[in-house]
């Protein structure tokens, strides 16, 4: 494989990652929305849920980082299985360091 051909493999791996992020944030959401329509949630109370879920974004990324690493591993595609590792390390770094900066202003 070529340098150039698995450069792009790595940044397709990247870009299904974030794209699983954004449709896991849109499951965030909905039931963030849900929960509010079913309990009842007035004047944005619910909130507390999207704030809830994503601080533990972390874990919920890696229900489907690993059995999308595993499953690219089964079909041979190496390359993009390290961009989806990288963009997962990208994502959990960013979320930690968030985290920490908003607990450390309590």
């Amino acid at each position: 494989m070529s340098q150039r051909n698995e450069s792009l493999q790595i940044f397709l791996g990247i870009l299904i990652l974030f794209s699983l992020h954004l449709i896991a944030v849109g499951i965030i959401f909905g039931l963030g929305l849900l929960a509010g329509q079913i309990f009842g949630y007035t004047n944005y109370s619910y909130l507390g849920i999207w704030l809830i879920g994503g601080w533990g974004f972390f874990i919920w990324q890696l229900l489907y980082v690993i059995p999308l690493c595993i499953l690219l591993r089964r079909q041979q595609r190496l390359a993009m299985m390290k961009g989806v590792i990288i963009g997962a390390v990208i994502t959990a770094l960013l979320n930690g360091s968030c985290f920490l900066l908003v607990i450390s202003n309590r």
